[in-house]
């Protein structure tokens, strides 16, 4: 069978059902696995999207309860990666671009922990998650290939972009990981 033809490689605005993924992709474009939650706790399944493609994998997560429910969220880890956000937001952006993105600081958690480099606050810029909205955007950073580990900053503590203690983090940070997750309740 021919590979399906992907007119975009924008990360979506609607999450979709498995049944719409597999046939806008192939379902053997498809493979069911199970992750871990944070802190080693607890399974949950999902679908990856070209597994053994690296530019085009896309893990989508599943509801474990519904198997005909809309998938509950998507993220995009690969460094390779063609997916993005319509906005321009992508893996391995530098964080200094990530905040003239978003048009203000952003604050984060050090990194070397289960949530290291999670975006916690987006100071009310562009990306920042609407109150309210179904629709919500995580972005974790990670250290570039080479920063100096004593030049960004570790441990279960916030962060901020702007803060003159660590100079270099705006390029020795980059987007690692982008997740979109839907809620039909308003809440993440």
């Amino acid at each position: 069978m021919a590979a399906p033809v992907v007119d975009t490689w924008e990360l979506p605005d609607t999450p979709g059902t498995r049944a719409q993924w597999e046939a806008r992709f192939g379902k053997e474009n498809l493979r069911a696995e199970t992750r871990y939650g944070p802190e080693g706790e607890g399974e949950y399944p999902v679908l990856v999207l070209f597994p053994d493609d690296a530019r085009k994998r896309l893990v989508l997560d599943l509801d474990a309860d519904r198997a005909d429910a809309a998938v509950t969220g998507v993220s995009v880890s690969d460094a390779e990666s063609l997916w993005h956000e319509a906005s321009g937001l992508r893996v391995g952006m530098p964080l200094a671009e990530l905040v003239a993105l978003n048009g203000a600081s952003i604050s984060f958690f050090g990194l070397d922990w289960d949530y290291g480099g999670t975006v916690e606050d987006w100071h009310d810029g562009r990306l920042g998650n609407p109150p309210g909205a179904s629709r919500f955007r995580a972005v974790t950073l990670v250290a570039r290939e080479g920063a100096d580990g004593d030049a960004v900053p570790v441990g279960d503590s916030s962060f901020r972009s702007d803060d003159a203690q660590w100079p270099g983090i705006g390029k020795d940070l980059l987007v690692g990981e982008i997740g979109i997750h839907w809620s039909m309740d308003g809440t993440p």
